[in-house]
């Protein structure tokens, strides 16, 4: 016995709506998954708290980052200190007139005789100027660590 189909297959594009469901749950996906991929372990570097402005008018930037045991960190590695001026020179060097600006990540711990003693270095090897990064305040209330 035969029976006769009633409905016929049409092949179309999906519509609007099931695009938009999917669109939607990706992005949830996406928002909920990102709190997770984006926890943190102890910072290697606890910069101080302050308020404070960002520089303007650099074309160029680099990051050196110093930890509570005096260890100098540069394009993630560890540097010592007369490699750090070399490396500053060329990239000063490369600048040229817009200046190079160091942005210095310095443990709170660190004394100032030794964030001195790198903007020294730094200026000899041709930087304009050097900044010192701090963490913006969240709360009013200071952590307690």
């Amino acid at each position: 016995m035969r029976f006769r189909r009633t409905r016929k297959l049409v092949c179309s594009l999906p519509g609007a709506v099931p695009i938009a469901c999917v669109l939607f749950l990706l992005l949830f996906y996406m928002i909920t998954n990102s709190a997770l991929l984006l926890v943190e372990g102890k910072p290697l570097v606890r910069l101080p708290e302050t308020e404070g402005q960002r520089p303007e008018g650099f074309a160029d930037s680099v990051v050196v980052a110093m930890d509570s045991q005096q260890r100098l960190f540069f394009r993630n590695q560890k540097i010592e200190l007369n490699q750090l001026q070399t490396e500053l020179k060329k990239l000063a060097e490369k600048t040229g007139k817009s200046g190079l600006l160091l942005v210095l990540k310095a443990d709170r711990s660190v004394s100032h005789g030794q964030l001195m003693e790198i903007a020294t270095i730094a200026r000899t090897a041709g930087v304009a100027e050097t900044w010192l990064a701090t963490r913006p305040r969240l709360f009013d209330q200071a952590e307690e660590e």
